[in-house]
């Protein structure tokens, strides 16, 4: 995909064009910033997989793998200033290194298909960007380690 870009801003353009997505350049690098727009979790790859197997089922959900894939970036629908991740929630989530990144933080974004840099590890359909609500990836995440959680609505 990303092999026609000579430059971070062909990256940004291919990814705005394409994807939807609200791309910015900080340092030459693609990134995106949660808040009002949208939002991310982070977590280990091993549970990014079996949450985003569970999700195929009602949801697409763009995931940002870094280099080496360390991490998974879910890139999520706005929760809203309503709707803060209940305390609770967010420890047991913390069991399970899945991290609730709060507004304002920036997220990094794929500039190459390999898995040496920063990819798609569930990549998001052209066109309108479309995520999965918050609490349907919190959802998931209970689901598939069978946390004793109360379920996000």
């Amino acid at each position: 995909m990303f092999e026609r870009c000579h430059s971070p801003n062909e990256v940004a353009h291919l990814l705005r064009h394409r994807y939807g997505l609200p791309v910015q350049l900080l340092a030459g690098r693609p990134m995106i910033t949660t808040g009002s727009i949208l939002g991310a979790l982070v977590m280990p790859p091993d549970l990014g997989r079996k949450v985003l197997a569970t999700l195929e089922r009602g949801y697409t959900a763009p995931v940002v793998a870094d280099p080496g894939e360390r991490t998974w970036t879910f890139l999520v629908a706005p929760p809203g200033q309503s709707s803060p991740v209940d305390i609770s929630v967010r420890r047991c989530l913390a069991g399970h290194h899945v991290t609730v990144i709060p507004g304002g933080r920036y997220v990094m974004l794929p500039t190459t298909d390999s898995q040496l840099g920063w990819h798609w590890a569930g990549e998001p359909a052209p066109g309108v960007l479309r995520m999965p609500p918050r609490s349907a990836v919190i959802n998931a995440v209970h689901q598939v380690t069978t946390m004793r959680a109360p379920q996000v609505g």
